[in-house]
């Protein structure tokens, strides 16, 4: 058994410990932000 503490969508503003990430996927415009935002 692995147990991992994690922070769901850690790096991404709007997907951070938000639960709807975890079944949704993003559109174009939220995929162009959260991948702005994870380069930094």
């Amino acid at each position: 058994m692995l147990i991992a503490h994690t922070t769901k969508g850690k790096g991404v503003s709007y997907m951070e410990n938000t639960v709807k990430w975890h079944y949704s996927t993003p559109n174009a415009e939220q995929l162009a932000q959260a991948l702005q935002e994870l380069r930094g």
